[in-house]
């Protein structure tokens, strides 16, 4: 819990803003969202009157109403479901500001309403800022020691495929109304330079496998991939639009595994072969200059300013 503060209700916190209209909250999908903004937002006058909360670490929503309100259950589903209950209980409120990963809306798979205080990432997650040349050269030459023949366009190149493969199977079985997952497995071992018909259709195929039978909603291997080829003739240039977040740091350890190994040798670097920690690493490389021209991050300081101005 932040600060040691309790988690509040929906109309425990709509009080709140009633009583102390100074009081300024952003409200992120998760902590590392909420770290990551922090150390790039929180930089100007009146900021200090401005608080950074991972929603269920603030606010307590339960799954069920969710659900009643037709969202995916899970934090996205929760900032969209403040939102709204927000800009009906208190209409034009300055109060709070909430942030939302796009996630799938690219493909118009995923909800991106116009709620007043509701902003969306510039990508499809938080993670897509971290794909620049600047940031990774960063994370080759810093953090890694990569050699110097390894550089952050041909990284970008040769990881560009598969995170936009991944990206779609993972769309095509979430909306199958299977439960089914890429297994673990598959993930360690994927090959960047595979993203054929029969790679794509084996994976699902292993998906469909971790499910009962009677579970999988008539659903096909087949049928699966011809959604995925629906879903890819929608892709367009901008490729951090489809993007899932915790696949950039996966695919990078394969690439770096495959393309110079050595990175990894010593005690030090050992850890990083680890996708979760490499994460970590890679997100503490973005520059807080490289974000100043992203869309979202300007229309958020223009809140915090504007609305701390006279608080």
């Amino acid at each position: 819990m932040q600060d040691g503060e309790a988690r509040r209700t929906l109309d425990e916190l709509v009080t709140l803003y009633e009583l102390e209209p100074e009081v300024r909250d952003l409200f992120v999908e998760g902590r590392s969202d909420r770290n990551f903004l922090k150390a790039h937002l929180l930089n100007g006058a009146g900021t200090a009157l401005c608080n950074i909360y991972a929603v269920s670490d603030r606010v307590h929503i339960p799954d069920g109403e969710l659900m009643a309100a037709g969202l995916m259950v899970g934090e996205r589903g929760r900032i969209l479901w403040l939102a709204q209950q927000l800009s009906t209980r208190i209409p034009g409120h300055s109060s709070v500001a909430l942030v939302a990963d796009k996630d799938f809306a690219s493909l118009k798979a995923d909800v991106k309403e116009d709620v007043h205080g509701l902003f969306y990432t510039d990508y499809s997650s938080m993670e897509a800022y971290a794909l620049n040349e600047v940031t990774l050269t960063k994370l080759l030459r810093v953090s890694l020691g990569a050699p110097d023949y390894i550089s952050a366009s041909s990284l970008i190149s040769a990881v560009k495929p598969a995170l936009i493969a991944l990206f779609l199977i993972r769309l095509c079985l979430r909306d199958s109304g299977t439960g089914a997952t890429i297994p673990n497995k598959t993930l360690a071992k994927w090959d960047l330079d595979d993203q054929s018909e029969v790679k794509v259709g084996e994976v699902f195929r292993l998906a469909l496998n971790g499910v009962p039978v009677r579970e999988r909603n008539e659903q096909t291997p087949e049928k699966l991939y011809a959604k995925y080829i629906e879903y890819q003739g929608l892709v367009d240039s901008e490729f951090r639009n489809f993007v899932n977040g915790h696949d950039v740091s996966l695919v990078i350890v394969r690439f770096l595994k495959s393309e110079c190994p050595s990175v990894f040798n010593s005690d030090a670097r050992r850890p990083l072969q680890n996708s979760d920690v490499l994460e970590v690493v890679l997100m503490s490389c973005v520059d807080t200059p490289s974000l100043t021209n992203e869309p979202m991050f300007r229309a958020i300081e223009a809140w915090i300013e504007n609305n701390t101005r006279d608080s």
